[in-house]
């Protein structure tokens, strides 16, 4: 068993005591380290991204059972959530590619009209 030694938490949790770990939120910003306060800005930057994982990528719910399956169950969840990304990037490198070709094609007659001086 891995016990943590700190929490980054929310402001929900303000004011929570627990024994053997120390509870990280923005509500302690004066007496927290710069490393500290690296950690919860990425903290936060990591919680839009969960947020989306539980709407649209079905986190909210797991019908395997135990550690191990909900273990699984995150990391078909995040491989799904990088996949849609990854195809996304794809396809709009695709639709760059058919532009830049579609505009190669052209005559430059149709491109650069004759009264139009090119300037280099």
């Amino acid at each position: 068993n891995v016990v943590p030694n700190v929490a980054i938490v929310d402001l929900g949790y303000r004011g929570r005591e627990v024994d053997g770990v120390q509870v990280l939120h923005r509500g302690k910003a004066k007496t927290l380290t710069r490393r500290q306060w690296r950690w919860i800005k990425r903290r936060q930057a990591v919680e839009p991204v969960i947020g989306h994982l539980k709407q649209d990528c079905r986190l909210n719910r797991c019908y395997l059972t135990g550690a191990q399956g909900d273990a699984l169950h995150v990391l078909g969840c995040a491989a799904g959530y990088n996949l849609r990304w990854l195809l996304r990037w794809i396809a709009f490198l695709r639709a760059w590619l058919q532009v830049v070709r579609a505009r190669s094609s052209t005559p430059s007659s149709t491109m650069w009209p004759a009264n139009m001086a090119l300037e280099v």
